[in-house]
């Protein structure tokens, strides 16, 4: 059973305690989104802009340049980091589309033969 923090009831509404897929939003984190047009999509983080906000990308439809703003509570996160993504951003170097379609193909197809052997 799901802790409620706030209520004496179950199921209203309060703070979820120990949601791991809203901890942790980092630069090159694999996330999917839950909610909007494009549910189901998968993306990387490029940006982040508060606690609750990230920017993400997917190099194809969602480039770079002009990244979707999710609410963290909108995507899922697949608990897989995009190294050359995120080592880019460390570095302060510009990621490119190209980058982000590269490493989103290979996390998926690592998830992919992780769920399908």
């Amino acid at each position: 059973m799901e802790i409620i923090e706030g209520t004496d009831n179950p199921g209203t509404t309060g703070r979820r305690s120990g949601d791991s897929s809203r901890a942790g939003m980092q630069i090159g984190l694999l996330v999917q989104s839950c909610q909007g047009r494009d549910r189901g999509r998968y993306y990387l983080v490029v940006g982040i802009e508060s606690e609750t906000i990230v920017r993400v990308a997917d190099g194809d439809l969602r480039r770079v340049e002009s990244p979707k703003r999710k609410n963290i509570r909108h995507i899922k996160s697949c608990g897989v980091i995009a190294g050359e993504v995120r080592d880019k951003a460390l570095d302060g170097k510009r990621i490119t589309n190209a980058d982000v379609r590269k490493e989103l193909k290979s996390l998926l197809e690592k998830l992919e033969s992780e769920i399908y052997p």
